[in-house]
C-alpha cells in the first residue's frame, strides 16, 4: 500500500470553498479547465513514461500535482507527489501507478462535478 492510497479523495471542499471566495463563480471555469485538459496531461505524463523521459516525467507529475492540490483533489496531489519525487530520483514507477492515476482522474471528475455544481452562480453554499 501507498501513502496517497490513505489521502482523501477530495479535501471536503474546503479549497473550492476558498477559491470561490477569492473569484466568485469563475470557481467553475478553473475546475473545468482543470478537467478539460486532464486527459491530455495524463497522456503526456504515461508519454514520458513510455519514452523514459524521468525528467519530462517529473515536470508533468509537478503540475498535475500542483493543479489537484490548488483545487483540493489531495489523493491525486499525493499521487502525483509520489511520482514526481520516483521522476527525480531518476526512477520511473511501475505501470501500475499510472493506472492508479488514470482510475483516480474519473474519481476526481466525478466529484468536482458533483461538488462545484453545488454553486450557483456567486452565491456561497455548503460543500461536503
Amino acid at each position: 500500500m501507498h501513502d496517497f492510497e490513505n489521502a482523501p479523495l477530495l479535501d471536503d471542499g474546503l479549497k473550492l470553498r476558498l477559491l470561490h471566495d477569492e473569484v466568485g463563480g469563475q470557481v467553475r471555469d478553473i475546475v473545468d479547465k482543470f478537467l478539460e485538459i486532464l486527459p491530455d496531461r495524463l497522456r503526456h505524463l504515461a508519454h514520458s513514461h513510455a519514452r523514459g523521459d524521468t525528467v519530462d516525467f517529473t515536470i508533468e507529475a509537478h503540475r498535475l500535482k500542483g493543479a489537484a492540490a490548488t483545487l483540493g483533489a489531495e489523493r491525486m496531489a499525493a499521487l502525483c507527489a509520489h511520482l514526481e519525487a520516483r521522476g527525480k530520483a531518476g526512477i520511473l514507477p511501475e505501470p501500475a501507478l499510472l493506472h492508479a492515476l488514470d482510475d483516480l482522474s474519473i474519481q476526481v471528475r466525478e466529484i468536482m462535478t458533483r461538488t462545484v455544481a453545488r454553486y450557483a452562480g456567486d452565491v456561497p453554499c455548503s460543500l461536503p
